[in-house]
């Protein structure tokens, strides 16, 4: 047989030869080659994998507290977090309940300024606390010491649903249409007590010294009356 032959015969036989090894030990490991695109393929999106590291899901943002002067009486009626705004008191007031529950005693009346409130909660026995909560609705101020309570000191006393925190803006606001100036901002602490002989529930507004006058007002039958 002639060497043209031979080599003929060769190639012919090396795919056959290539099927047979394949088949025989589970395949070659050839490195993959990936080819391009040629157009005309699949619309799909190519999958990609993703290596970045995983994002760990976000907690809901806290609620920053107000920076607050050092000086809780430096906070004035027209500052964001000033107590004398109905939502910000409303919110001081309960965590002063908080507090008026516990002992099962009743607020002896409040002193409500911009930047602090300030109660005393008198207990069934014989003890009286002094609290004070500050504009960013922390206590700041607690103290219990014994103290004779009254007969009948309840009715004499308030929680937190017999504040009428309405009428403080009210009182504010009918102060400026009876003076210069703004009642918000000139408050220096608002007065909420119960009457000593019939018990009705009372709001008077003081206004800081250096402001215009008259500087104490009341809310009577609706209107801001100044006794002062």
């Amino acid at each position: 047989m002639s060497t043209n032959r031979i080599t003929v015969l060769i190639i012919a036989l090396a795919p056959v030869a290539i099927v047979a090894v394949v088949s025989a030990g589970g395949g070659l490991n050839l490195p993959s080659i990936d080819l391009p695109s040629l157009g005309g393929g699949s619309d799909e999106p190519e999958q990609v994998a993703d290596t970045s590291d995983p994002v760990e899901q976000e907690s809901p943002p806290r609620e920053q507290k107000p920076d607050l002067p050092a000086n809780p009486d430096d906070v004035r009626g027209t500052n964001s977090y000033a107590l004398t705004r109905p939502a910000n008191l409303r919110r001081a007031l309960r965590v002063l309940d908080a507090r008026r529950r516990k002992v099962e005693g009743v607020f002896d009346g409040l002193r409500i300024a911009p930047g602090r409130i300030d109660t005393v909660v008198l207990h069934p026995d014989d003890r009286r606390t002094n609290l004070q909560v500050a504009a960013d609705f922390e206590i700041s101020s607690e103290s219990t010491i014994d103290f004779p309570t009254q007969t009948g000191f309840r009715k004499g006393g308030m929680n937190a649903r017999e504040v009428p925190v309405r009428e403080v803006g009210r009182l504010l606001r009918a102060i400026d249409r009876q003076r210069t100036g703004s009642a918000a901002r000139d408050v220096d602490y608002v007065v909420v007590g119960k009457d000593i002989i019939d018990f009705d529930v009372e709001v008077n507004a003081y206004m800081r010294i250096r402001t215009p006058r008259p500087r104490y007002w009341r809310m009577d039958g609706g209107k801001a009356v100044s006794f002062g």
